[in-house]
């Protein structure tokens, strides 16, 4: 993943997006099985990024604190949350 002028790059060896991070509105960490298109993280704990209207992505970036202020310092708007009784 990287950020770029105010987008979000996430890439792996078979797929990319690019994310416009004035269009993220919520980030929820949680325990997440999810379906493969939308899945760029093969950690069971991950962040659900819901964008644009109805778009969402999971990511699992190495320090999920940093990630989240740095997105939230560029769109102050950005609702944060994580399910109850998850650790680190």
């Amino acid at each position: 993943m990287s950020l770029d002028d105010n987008v979000l790059r996430i890439s792996t060896p078979l797929k990319s997006l690019a994310i416009n991070i004035d269009s993220i509105k919520k980030i929820r960490r949680g325990k997440f099985w999810v379906e493969s298109r939308r899945n760029y993280s093969a950690a069971y704990i991950k962040l659900r990024i819901i964008y644009d209207r109805r778009s969402y992505v999971y990511v699992s970036p190495e320090d999920e604190e940093s990630f989240v202020e740095t997105l939230q310092t560029i769109n102050p708007n950005i609702e944060y949350s994580s399910e109850r009784g998850l650790k680190s």
